[in-house]
């Protein structure tokens, strides 16, 4: 299992003489008190580093004893980073960094303000999610990395981006309908219109969702051929692991995350706020044991 700390506020750094094991490391921390919020020590010697957690004992004031250490984490175990534009606090910032320094158990990052943390037995929660492009970046995945990079509420999260060029999803045409300007897509050779714009009914397909159609069916009515480019809709076709759960969005939900199985989905237009939730929801859905087939 991950390990991570609360806050680097628990975690103390030491410069040691003795060995980088149990043994010593244990008479020398029990000789001494540490301040009370203090439940990891970053233990260095010689260029080498190791992790211990220290069992409290009495407090007084700000200081407690310590009545026990056990040592998580040996020095050949252990890798100790500089990063100084992360942030420490942010759990999926270190299981980031913990990908340079591969075969690690522990890696100790020294990041943003000079402060020190660690995680464990590195592991990230992986949480798939679809999006289609253009825009350019894919905008969903962009965001959920932007909150992800403040998120010290979460476990630490990797992304796993499927993306769908809307392109390869269009027949041979003469006249396209889009919903709107804003993903900038451009078709060499054809004609596009945008149905926000109501343009004069024309043989066209229409490329879009669910909600694209009933805003056509409103001002032309009758039958048109159709593209439907909604995330929802084509995360069917994604292959994702067992343990492992999807995000993506769509434009029928306006004001609400929706779980379905163990797909999340987020409005289109989704705040900062609710990815932030759906990927609270996506890490809870992770964590839930699944069924046997």
């Amino acid at each position: 299992m991950t390990t991570y700390p609360d806050r680097y506020r628990e975690v103390s750094v030491t410069d040691v003489d003795v060995p980088l094991e149990e043994g010593p490391l244990r008479r020398l921390l029990t000789s001494r008190p540490v301040y009370r919020r203090s439940d990891h020590v970053v233990v260095r010697r010689g260029g080498r580093t190791a992790l211990v957690r220290l069992v409290r004992g009495a407090t007084t004031g700000l200081f407690s004893e310590v009545a026990d250490v056990e040592l998580l984490a040996g020095s050949d175990e252990t890798a100790y980073l500089h990063r100084p534009d992360l942030d420490t606090g942010v759990p999926s910032a270190l299981l980031a960094a913990a990908a340079d320094a591969p075969g690690a158990r522990c890696v100790v990052v020294e990041g943003a303000y000079g402060h020190v943390s660690f995680v464990l037995d590195p592991a990230p929660v992986r949480v798939h999610v679809l999006d289609v492009v253009p825009p350019h970046p894919a905008k969903l995945l962009d965001q959920l990395r932007r909150v992800l990079q403040t998120a010290d509420d979460l476990p630490g999260v990797e992304l796993v981006g499927h993306v769908v060029e809307l392109g390869a999803l269009l027949p041979a045409a003469e006249h396209y309908l889009f919903p709107c300007r804003g993903g900038g897509m451009d078709v060499p050779g054809a004609r596009v219109s945008y149905l926000d714009e109501v343009p004069p009914h024309a043989d066209w397909t229409l490329v879009g969702c669910a909600r694209s159609r009933a805003i056509h069916d409103f001002f032309y009515g009758g039958p048109v051929r159709q593209v439907d480019m909604c995330p929802r809709t084509l995360a069917a076709g994604i292959d994702v692991p067992a343990g492992e759960v999807l995000l993506t969005k769509c434009c029928l939900f306006e004001d609400r995350n929706e779980r379905d199985g163990r797909t999340v989905v987020t409005p289109w237009g989704a705040s900062f706020g609710q990815l932030r939730e759906a990927l609270a929801t996506a890490v809870r859905l992770a964590a839930e044991r699944v069924p046997a087939p």
